[in-house]
């Protein structure tokens, strides 16, 4: 279901004045440069709508295309640095070259001091 922009009900409402106008131009005749604007400006402003309607389809298929790519791609990245680690080593410096981080080791934690133990109570200290 296609919607329609909330402009385009003014647009209508432009296209009813215009053929009133044109009705009744005998009446109206010295508003007839204005009805020729009028009727050109929304003749106009339809061209411009129609326009924007194809671009933004262009506009969707365009990034529904580079999602597809970019897919592709972060795959095919997976895959290569996978391949650069097994080829020279999870811990090579050489891996820099390729944006990847070496394996340096695991930092040791710091051992924090043991609590002491609670001493046994004395049974002749009472």
């Amino acid at each position: 279901m296609s919607r329609v922009p909330l402009y385009m009900h003014k647009v209508a409402g432009w296209e009813v004045t215009a053929t009133g106008l044109a009705a009744n131009q005998p009446q109206l005749q010295h508003l007839d440069g204005h009805r020729i604007q009028l009727q050109e400006g929304t003749v106009q402003f339809k061209a411009l709508s129609t326009q924007f309607n194809v671009l933004t389809t262009s506009k969707q298929e365009v990034c529904k295309d580079m999602q597809e790519l970019f897919r592709q791609v972060e795959a095919l990245m997976v895959y290569l640095r996978a391949a650069v680690r097994q080829h020279y080593g999870r811990d090579s410096e050489k891996l820099i070259e390729f944006g990847l981080q070496p394996f340096r080791g695991r930092t040791p934690s710091p051992k924090a001091p043991l609590p002491e133990a609670p001493k046994p109570a004395d049974p002749t200290a009472s």
